[in-house]
Formats: C-alpha cells, sequence, structure tokens
C-alpha cells in the first residue's frame, strides 16, 4: 500500500517518535537550556504537573449528578431504562456509574489523571503525524498549558467525575481512534488483533459524544476519500472502522431518551427553524470561538515572530482542524442549550491545529534562532500561567475539600439522630484564575440522600464566607 495519507497531508508519516526525551527535546527546548538541562527541566516540570493534577483530583468531592449516577448502578437494567428515558451517551453514562460504584477515590484519581495526559499525547501525537514531523515532548507541555488555560469549562469538563466522564474520556475515545486511523492509512495492513481493538475503539469514539463524534467521522471520511483518490486502493479495514463509529454515533444520536429529554426544551423547539439558526451563528457560535482567545492568540503570535506554517502540506493540515473545531461548534445550532462545558470538543481540534503548527515550526527550529525563541517566550508565558492558576485552584479546592467535611459531619450528625430536615452551606470558593475553574454546583438533595440512605430532606443554603471543621458550619447568609 502507499504510504501517502491525502491530498495536502504529508507521505511518508513518521513511524516512530522520539527514541529519547533527551533526543526528542534536543532541538526544541534545549537551544538556550543545553542538552541536558532541556532535559531535566522537561521532566521536572512534567512531573509537576501530574501532581498537581491527581491532588486536585484527590481534591474534589461527590458533587452534582455524581450522586445520581452513583445511585443508578451499573446492572443492565439501570442502563436500559437510562438509555431509553433520559441520555444515549451509553458510554459516558455507564463509565461514570462504574467508577463511582466500584473504583475508591484514589483510583478514580488515578484513572482521570491517566486519561487527561494520554489524552494531551494524543493530540500531540496527532499533530506530529500530520505535520509528518517527530514527535515534540515539550509541545505536550505547552498544550496541555493552554488545554488547562483555555478550557471554556475546565472544573466541569475534567475535574468533576461525571464531567470528566461526559468530556475528558470520550475527546480520549474519539481522538485515540483519529490518531489510529491516521496511522494505519500511513502504516497498511493492521494485525488482526489490532483491527479488532480499533473496532471496539471506533464503536467507544462514537457513542460517547454528540458532536466531535459526527466531526471526527467526518473528518476520517474526507480523509479516507481523498487517500483513495491519490493511490487507488483503500485497505478494507478502514472502511469497517468508519461503519463501526457510525454505528457508534447512531446507538448516540437515536437513544429514545433524547426525545425524552428534549421535551424539556419545548419552547426552544417550538421556534421556527431559522430563528434558531439565526440566533445561534449571530449569539451563541462567535461566543463559542471566543472561548478560544488563547490558542489563537499563540497561533498569531507565531505567525508575527517565527512566520507561517513553512510546510505548505502541513499548512493545509492546519486550516482542515481548524475548520473541524468551527464545525464542532456549528453543529451545535441543533441544540436547544448549550453549557460552556459542551464547547469543549471544539477546542480539541485547535489544540491539534496547534501541534501541527509547532512541530513543523520546530522542525526548522535548528536553523531559525527567532522560532526557538518564539516557542521559549510561548512555553514559558503559558507555564507561568498554569502555575498561578494551579496554585490558587489547589488553595480552593483544599478549601472545599475542607468544607465537605463540615458537610459530611452534619449529615452524620442527621442520620444519628433521626432529624427529618437537614441544611448543608454551600461550597465557598476561594478566589481562582477564572470563575470556571470551579466545579459543578448543581445541588440535587434527593440524590443525595439516597446515596447516605437517610429519609431526611437535605437542602442547601448560601454563606459569604469560608468554613472548615475548627470554624464550624456558617450561619445562613441574609
Amino acid at each position: 500500500m502507499c504510504n501517502t495519507v491525502v491530498v495536502g497531508l504529508p507521505t511518508n508519516l513518521p513511524s516512530t517518535m522520539s527514541t529519547t526525551l533527551s533526543v526528542a527535546e534536543s532541538r526544541s527546548i534545549t537551544p538556550l537550556l543545553g542538552h541536558r538541562s532541556g532535559a531535566w527541566a522537561f521532566t521536572f516540570v512534567f512531573s509537576l504537573t501530574l501532581i498537581v493534577t491527581w491532588v486536585l483530583y484527590g481534591l474534589t468531592p461527590m458533587i452534582s449528578d455524581d450522586f445520581s449516577y452513583a445511585n443508578k448502578g451499573i446492572s443492565w437494567a439501570a442502563i436500559k431504562f437510562h438509555y431509553l428515558n433520559w441520555s444515549g451517551r451509553l458510554v459516558s453514562d455507564t463509565l461514570s456509574s462504574g467508577m463511582l460504584n466500584l473504583a475508591p477515590r484514589w483510583l478514580q484519581a488515578i484513572l482521570n489523571t491517566a486519561a487527561l495526559f494520554s489524552l494531551i499525547a494524543i493530540l500531540t501525537a496527532l499533530g506530529a503525524q500530520l505535520a509528518d514531523r517527530r514527535f515534540r515532548p515539550s509541545l505536550l507541555l505547552l498544550l496541555f498549558t493552554l488545554y488547562w488555560l483555555v478550557n471554556p469549562d475546565l472544573g466541569q469538563t475534567t475535574f468533576w467525575l461525571v464531567g470528566a466522564a461526559n468530556y475528558l474520556w470520550p475527546n480520549l475515545f474519539n481522538f485515540g481512534f483519529v490518531l489510529a486511523f491516521v496511522w494505519y492509512l500511513k502504516k497498511g495492513q493492521p494485525s488482526i488483533g489490532a483491527a479488532i481493538a480499533v473496532c471496539l475503539l471506533a464503536v467507544l469514539a462514537g457513542s460517547s459524544n454528540e458532536n466531535t463524534g459526527i466531526i471526527s467521522w467526518c473528518l476520517l471520511a474526507y480523509l479516507s476519500l481523498r487517500h483513495f483518490q491519490r493511490t487507488g486502493s483503500l485497505n478494507k479495514w478502514h472502511l469497517v472502522w468508519l461503519l463501526c463509529m457510525g454505528l457508534g454515533i447512531a446507538i448516540l444520536v437515536l437513544a429514545p431518551g433524547n426525545q425524552v429529554r428534549a421535551q424539556g426544551f419545548a419552547h426552544w423547539y417550538d421556534q421556527p427553524f431559522l430563528w434558531r439558526v439565526w440566533d445561534h451563528f449571530s449569539r451563541r457560535f462567535p461566543d463559542a470561538m471566543l472561548r478560544y482567545w488563547g490558542v489563537i492568540l499563540v497561533m498569531l503570535f507565531w505567525r508575527f515572530t517565527a512566520g507561517p506554517v513553512p510546510s505548505l502540506p502541513a499548512r493545509r493540515a492546519m486550516w482542515l482542524l481548524i475548520g473541524a473545531s468551527l464545525l464542532a461548534n456549528a453543529i451545535l445550532v441543533l441544540a436547544p442549550n448549550i453549557p460552556k462545558r459542551a464547547l469543549n470538543g471544539g477546542l480539541m481540534y485547535l489544540l491539534v491545529a496547534l501541534a501541527i503548527y509547532g512541530h513543523d515550526l520546530l522542525a526548522q527550529g535548528q536553523r531559525t534562532l527567532a522560532i526557538q525563541r518564539s516557542f521559549l517566550v510561548t512555553l514559558g508565558s503559558c507555564f507561568t500561567l498554569w502555575l498561578v492558576s494551579s496554585g490558587l485552584m489547589l488553595r480552593s479546592y483544599h478549601g472545599t475539600w475542607e468544607q465537605d467535611k463540615v458537610r459530611r459531619a452534619l449529615l452524620a450528625d442527621a442520620q444519628e439522630h433521626q432529624q427529618h430536615h437537614v441544611k448543608l452551606p454551600k461550597y465557598f470558593f476561594l478566589p481562582t484564575l477564572r470563575s470556571r475553574d470551579h466545579f459543578d454546583m448543581h445541588f440535587d438533595g434527593q440524590a443525595m440522600a439516597q446515596y447516605y440512605g437517610t429519609k431526611a430532606v437535605i437542602n442547601e443554603y448560601a454563606v459569604h464566607h469560608y468554613y472548615d471543621l475548627e470554624t464550624g458550619p456558617p450561619p445562613p447568609a441574609p
């Protein structure tokens, strides 16, 4: 089979990533640091981000829909009822309930941390594949900091367990499948075991999230068509994989529960279709794309300080991914409501576009000092902002962790004295860099009561200052 992937995309994609971190970094972060210092700097920064992420997951209490999905369980009857009456997200909903019922808190933190770093590695590797360049671990750090800083709703898409199951993990399946698909377009015939594994991944990718699943399927169908036009052949497994992903999308989109859920938005569906289209593209769509301003700013900075994407095929691939980002938000015209966390998918495509740009620039960096300096300025600025953001989040999340002890103590006391009404103080967040760094604050007292096995009516009341076990629960705010 020919090694060419698509028209406009490079041929002879690299078959291996960098053999060692020091070799990989020798031409990207070491021009000003030195070869050995650059490798040590990468190792230190990577370890720091890993530890901070794990700690934040450990500090996040059970909140919002966590109680509902823990109560739902993972029996076939529960999964079927949920699919028929609420949501078609079989993968996300089952993953939520499974982790909440089977995994202790420390294991949940490890699994979600692994999922986040795996996702960033996949996005970076996909950028390297499409740019036909060597994998650069320094770009992994840049994409991680931008994922953190630019994410439309970091707390709800990443650190809230049910939110991570609905956005972080689906992106992992989705882009993991895209990377495997593109890899085998170049590599050729997969083994039977690998092909079957990709089939399963394709179903997971299709049935995880609505807009990213559809857009990724269209993207891969386009890449396959262009590959066939250039080579006159296409491996049968790629057609099977597209069918498997299409099956997953059908399972998700055609779920009866989606129709039941849509009844709650009858006021929006009753509006004329053209009005809904105008409302989306005049108000919601521009707001969605502006949420990614940080990634756009980095691209503009590189354009004016380091120049455009040097390679024409890489430039075309970058614009293809930017187009996918636009389409991921354009397709939300069909959605009656767009919470900020739903914009997470569009950010992923834009991060891949940035990875393509970065890999292509750094491949020229050994000859151009301006490129090296532009990249180091970008990475240094983003990492500095990440230090500020993560430091504030650690302080804030530790505060809510202390407050959760108070709430659980109040619940235990109410159960011991058989109280019929329990009032819990709301969480008070200490300042963070962005308000959307907080986890979800939705409250379901009935689900919480069921989870803790009490018949008491549980309510929340607002508070205006921080509290912990030492200060005790604050009085209700006036």
